[in-house]
C-alpha cells in the first residue's frame, strides 16, 4: 500500500500539471518557435503546391521612381490598372492599398472620374474589396464616398494584420474589432467572394504554395499601355489578385518562413504576403486547426505515463526517443491541417519522466538512510557504503582482491573477566573496541567482524586503497596510542591495564559473502587471514605488541622503525619471515 499511493498520487498530480500546461497557455512562445520550425521543414521537404495560385501586383521601387506623382495623386494609373483587369476578368480583386480620403478635383477637374471609372469597370467582371487602415486611435480610415458608392459599401475591409504576441504573424482571424464595430479583413472578404467553405480561421498554413513573387505594377500599366491583352489574361485571367505594397522599409512583418522569392533569406517582409499567404491556406483546405483541448489534454495524459515505471536504461532511452517523436507526429498532423503544441506535449512527457527520477532518487535516499540507520551498529561503514552504491551485489559468492588483514587480541582477557560482573565486562570491551574501530576506519580499514575480545579487520576490501599495508601498519600505531589514553582512564578507576597484540599480513584473499543463502556475511577468505592471525600469536614470545609479515614490510619500505626478527615458526603453518613494531611510545610490553 505504501508503494502505491504516492506512485497514484503524483500520477494525479501530473495530470493535474498537464491539464495546466494546456489551460494557461505557458509554452505557447516555445511552440511557437517549434511550429515555425515545422512549417519551414514542411516547405522544404512536402511542399503543398497550388493549381490556381494568388497573384500580387507589387507597388515597388521601380514603380515609385517612374511614376512622377506622389501615391495619393495616383488616381489615374489605378483607374488604368482597374480598367486593363476588367479585360483580363480576374475572379476578385483585393486592395492592400488604401485609397485617398478626399478628392483632389480642385487641382484638376475631374481628376477622380479615371478612378471611379475603373471601379465601375471591375465591378462589372470581378468581385473589388477596398482595403481600409487603422489610424492611431484604432478608427478606420475613410474613403472618399464616391469610391465607396461605387464599389459598394460591403466591398470595405480591414487591411490589419494580426500579430502574435512576439511579434509574428501566425493566425488569421475573419473579423478586427474597432470600437464596437465588426469589419472584415480584407482576405476573409475575398474568399468570401471566392465561395470558399473550408474553414477561414485558425493558424494561416505556410507550407501551401511556393515562395511568391510579384507583378511590378509599372510593368502592369506598360502591358495596359501597350494594349497587351495575351499577357494581361495569362496573368491575370480567372485568379484572385491583390494590389499592395512590396517597398524595403514599409508595411513589414514577421513570418513564420521566408516566402519572397525575391528575398530568399529574409522573414521580415511586406504584409500583402500576410494576406496572400491567408487566401492560398483558404483556397487549398483551410486554415490550420488547432486540436481541441479534450484531445489534447488526452495525448498529454498519454505523455504523463512517463510516470508509471521506477525507471531503468529502456525507460531512459524511450524518453529520449520519445522527444523526436513527439516532433514527428506534431509535424504529420500539421501536414494534414492539425495544429498540436508540440513543447507543451515534450513538456508534460519530461515532468513525468524527471518527477519520477526526482521520486525515485528522494525514495532510495531515505531506504538508504533507513538501511544506514538500521544496519550501521551491526556491519562496517566501508561494507555498508558498498552495499548501498550497489557494488556489493546479493548473494553469495566474491571476488579475488589484494588486502592486508589485522588480526589483534587482548592479553589475558578470559582470565580477567573471571573476577568481572558480565555488565562490566561488557562496559569494558564496548569502551575498548569503540578506541579501536576508531583507529581502524580513520585509516582506511573495515572492522570484519569481533570474535570476543578479539578484532578482525581488512584493508583494501570491499574499498582498495592506494597502499593497503601501510593504511594497517598506520591503524595499529594508532590503536596503540588510543589504548595507552585509555589504560590512563582505567589507572584513575583503579581497573588493570589492557595490553594487545596485533598481527598483519597482506596478499591475495577472497573477499565476497560468505554464508548461507538465508544468513550470510561479508567477509576475507584465504591464507592470508590464516597467517594474520597466527602472527597475532607469536607477539606474546617476541616481545613486539606488532608483527608483520615481510611483504607488508616491503609494501612501505621497511619504513616506521620495523625491526628485522627474521623467519619464525607459526602454529600450523611453515616458517614466515616477519617484521616487528615497537612504538617510540612504548618501551615494554607486558607478555
Amino acid at each position: 500500500m505504501f508503494a502505491i499511493r504516492p506512485v497514484a498520487i503524483g500520477l494525479i498530480l501530473l495530470l493535474c500539471a498537464a491539464l495546466g500546461v494546456q489551460l494557461t497557455h505557458l509554452t505557447t512562445p516555445v511552440d511557437n518557435l517549434l511550429l515555425d520550425r515545422q512549417f519551414r521543414l514542411l516547405r522544404q521537404f512536402a511542399p503543398d503546391p497550388l493549381s490556381t495560385d494568388v497573384v500580387i501586383i507589387g507597388v515597388d521601387e521601380k514603380t515609385y521612381m517612374t511614376l512622377p506623382e506622389p501615391f495619393s495623386l495616383w488616381h489615374p494609373y489605378i483607374g488604368n490598372l482597374l480598367n486593363g483587369l476588367a479585360k483580363a476578368k480576374p475572379t476578385v480583386v483585393g486592395f492592400d492599398i488604401v485609397l485617398p480620403v478626399r478628392s483632389y478635383n480642385f487641382l484638376i477637374p475631374q481628376y477622380d472620374v479615371s478612378l471611379l471609372q475603373g471601379i465601375m469597370a471591375i465591378k462589372k467582371v470581378s468581385s473589388l474589396v477596398l482595403g481600409q487602415s487603422l489610424d492611431e486611435n484604432r478608427h478606420f480610415r475613410p474613403i472618399f464616398p464616391p469610391y465607396v458608392a461605387m464599389a459598394g459599401q460591403d466591398a470595405l475591409a480591414s487591411v490589419s494584420t494580426c500579430l502574435d504576441d512576439d511579434g509574428v504573424a501566425r493566425r488569421f482571424y475573419q473579423n478586427l474589432c474597432a470600437e464596437g464595430s465588426v469589419v472584415k479583413t480584407l482576405v476573409g472578404s475575398m474568399a468570401q467572394h471566392l465561395g470558399v467553405s473550408q474553414p477561414s480561421e485558425g493558424l494561416i498554413d505556410y507550407a501551401v504554395g511556393a515562395p511568391l513573387n510579384y507583378v511590378p505594377l509599372i510593368d502592369v500599366l506598360d502591358w495596359i499601355a501597350h494594349d497587351d491583352t495575351t499577357r494581361m489574361q495569362e496573368m491575370f485571367a480567372g485568379k484572385a489578385i491583390l494590389l499592395g505594397a512590396v517597398l524595403p522599409f514599409e508595411d513589414r512583418h514577421r513570418l513564420p518562413v521566408a516566402l519572397a522569392a525575391w528575398e530568399p533569406e529574409r522573414t521580415l517582409l511586406p504584409g500583402v504576403l500576410i494576406h496572400a499567404q491567408a487566401l492560398r491556406s483558404m483556397l487549398k483546405h483551410g486554415m490550420v486547426q488547432p486540436m481541441s483541448l479534450t484531445l489534447m489534454w488526452l495525448l498529454s495524459a498519454i505523455t504523463v505515463l512517463f510516470w508509471l515505471h521506477r525507471g531503468n536504461r529502456w525507460k531512459a532511452l524511450l524518453f529520449v526517443f520519445s522527444m523526436p517523436i513527439i516532433f514527428a507526429l506534431t509535424l504529420l498532423m500539421l501536414w494534414h491541417g492539425i495544429y498540436i503544441p508540440t513543447f507543451s506535449l515534450m513538456l508534460c512527457a519530461a515532468l513525468a519522466f524527471f518527477a519520477r527520477v526526482a521520486f525515485e532518487a528522494i525514495r532510495n535516499y531515505r531506504e538508504k538512510q533507513q538501511m544506514r540507520a538500521a544496519f550501521a551498529g551491526y556491519v562496517s561503514p566501508q561494507v555498508l557504503k558498498e552495499i548501498l552504491s550497489g557494488k556489493i551485489k546479493p548473494g553469495l559468492g566474491g571476488e579475488r582482491v589484494h588486502a592486508a588483514v589485522m588480526f589483534s587480541d587482548i592479553r589475558g582477557f578470559t582470565m580477567r573477566s573471571e573476577s568481572m560482573t558480565p555488565e562490566r565486562t561488557i562496559d569494558l570491551l564496548n569502551r575498548y573496541f569503540s578506541q579501536m574501530t576508531e583507529a581502524i576506519q580513520q585509516n582506511g580499514g573495515m572492522v570484519d567482524k569481533f570474535i570476543g575480545d578479539g578484532i578482525m579487520a581488512s584493508f583494501g576490501a570491499p574499498h582498495a586503497l592506494p597502499n593497503a599495508s601501510r593504511c594497517a601498519l598506520e591503524a595499529a600505531q594508532e590503536m596503540l596510542v588510543r589504548l595507552q589514553r585509555l589504560n590512563l582512564q582505567l589507572a584513575e578507576q583503579g581497573l588493570e591495564p589492557i595490553v594487545i597484540g596485533i598481527g598483519i599480513h597482506a596478499g591475495d584473499v577472497l573477499a565476497g559473502n560468505v554464508g548461507s543463502v538465508s544468513r550470510h556475511e561479508y567477509t576475507l577468505i584465504g591464507d592470508v587471514v590464516n597467517i594474520a592471525a597466527r602472527l597475532e600469536g607469536v607477539t606474546k614470545t617476541l616481545g613486539y605488541p606488532v608483527i608483520c609479515s615481510a611483504t607488508v614490510a616491503a609494501a612501505v619500505g621497511g619504513a616506521g622503525n620495523l625491526h628485522d626478527l627474521g623467519e619464525q615458526m607459526i602454529k600450523g603453518h611453515s616458517k614466515i619471515h616477519v617484521f616487528g613494531w615497537l612504538p617510540p611510545a612504548i618501551s615494554t610490553v607486558d607478555t
